[in-house]
């Protein structure tokens, strides 16, 4: 008859430690998917930074094109007023000037 308190405390400790097992193997798991979202997200704001800088020289491109094409037209066409510098900033924004730092 002693030997069913101890089969009891083993099968007791048996179900106990697959138990913690399970909990530590989902927390490990769900540590691994955060983990891999923390890395997405951060990918994302490195990928979204490069846009944004690149979206910076585009327009920057765009307003010295624009001015470059000013003076050539004034210089051959002096009677002509097109203002494209202007037409590009108001079309690019007022943010055109500076990249966004975030």
């Amino acid at each position: 008859m002693a030997e069913i308190p101890a089969i009891m405390a083993i099968v007791i400790a048996l179900i106990s430690a697959v138990f913690s097992g399970l909990f530590v193997t989902l927390l490990k798991r769900r540590w691994s998917s955060q983990d891999r979202q923390c890395e997405m997200v951060e990918e994302m704001e490195s990928k979204l930074e490069y846009m944004q800088k690149a979206l910076w020289r585009v327009q920057k491109t765009v307003l010295i094109m624009a001015k470059i094409l000013d003076e050539q037209t004034e210089r051959n066409h002096p009677e002509l007023n097109t203002n494209l510098e202007d037409i590009a900033s108001e079309l690019l924004g007022d943010d055109s000037g500076k990249p966004n730092k975030s």
